[in-house]
């Protein structure tokens, strides 16, 4: 790996709002630190009542990494899913955009769309919940 390449990793991580990054490849090992960004006036996190949370019985399709979830590719005018839509297991269901990169979010069973848990351009973290599903 070049100097080239480690300066988009850190772009990446800037564009992402990431603050560590750690590449490990046989006979090489790369961390990138940064700091946390400042963010001055912090809303403060929203919090679910009990009539907003999943139901049980219910899947919920989590965020496999970091990154801001999109409902569809930005050469796309149409979500790829929306709620009432029926999914089949893999389906792709939306995007996780990390810098320039765009990881997809498919589903983990068949189902029906019952409604999104993340907001569209939300930043989202690793496990936090981005759609629920029915069977």
């Amino acid at each position: 790996m070049n100097i080239n390449e480690i300066r988009q990793l850190a772009g990446w991580i800037r564009d992402a709002g990431l603050t560590v990054l750690e590449l490990k490849r046989p006979g090489f090992e790369l961390l990138i630190r940064r700091g946390a960004p400042a963010y001055p006036h912090a809303s403060p996190p929203d919090v679910q009542t009990a009539a907003e949370q999943p139901q049980a019985a219910a899947c919920v399709i989590a965020a496999d990494n970091p990154g801001i979830f999109v409902s569809s590719h930005p050469d796309e005018k149409n979500s790829y899913v929306k709620p009432g839509d029926s999914v089949a297991a893999g389906q792709l269901l939306g995007l996780l955009r990390i810098g320039r990169l765009y990881l997809p979010v498919r589903s983990s069973q068949a189902g029906r769309v019952v409604r999104f848990l993340a907001a569209e351009h939300e930043r989202v973290g690793y496990g936090q919940p981005l759609i629920e599903l029915e069977e």
